[in-house]
């Protein structure tokens, strides 16, 4: 029995860990909910904050206001980018934006992207990546429960230096 507790306990600290820090982002080539193209490219030379997310998550849906409020922050910032990348397809994602708005740049049917970023073991939600200039991934948190805003931000004016 201890050791199933012990188990448990260390898969969720490594479900919690930044152990991608440093490492590049996997190349992609999407379409946006927009229909807009967007490759890896296209965040070169710029602060990326990436969320894996999906509807039926509810820490996901709690920290979208915080999310929100960071984009607004960085608005008209053009060397900021917000992706929100969901395993799910258009229909049930623009059904959830109604109902909870998210300011990011959404792709969808993102499953198999999504699992190349996923952190430890198996896939929690929601997944929060702060990638840096060179695409480097700078921080790293899933199923977080704090408020997030303030880290996302220090992270996103230590790249824009």
């Amino acid at each position: 029995m201890n050791k199933l507790i012990i188990t448990l306990l260390m898969m969720s600290i490594f479900a919690c860990s930044t152990t991608n820090d440093g490492i590049k982002i996997p190349d992609f080539s999407f379409e946006t909910l927009a229909k807009q193209s967007i490759t890896q490219k296209d965040l070169e030379g710029d602060a990326t904050v990436l969320v894996v997310w999906a509807t039926w998550c509810g820490d996901c849906i709690r920290e979208i206001p915080e999310l929100n409020e960071l984009h607004e922050k960085y608005k008209g910032n053009k060397k900021v980018n917000f992706i929100a990348l969901s395993d799910e397809d258009e229909e049930t994602v623009q059904k959830s934006l109604k109902r909870f708005p998210f300011h990011f740049t959404h792709i969808v049917n993102a499953k198999e992207y999504s699992d190349q970023l996923k952190t430890g073991i198996t896939k929690h939600f929601p997944q929060v990546l702060v990638v840096n200039k060179d695409l480097e991934v700078v921080y790293d948190v899933t199923e977080n429960k704090e408020k997030i805003f303030g880290v996302l931000d220090a992270h996103i004016q230590e790249i824009l230096k």
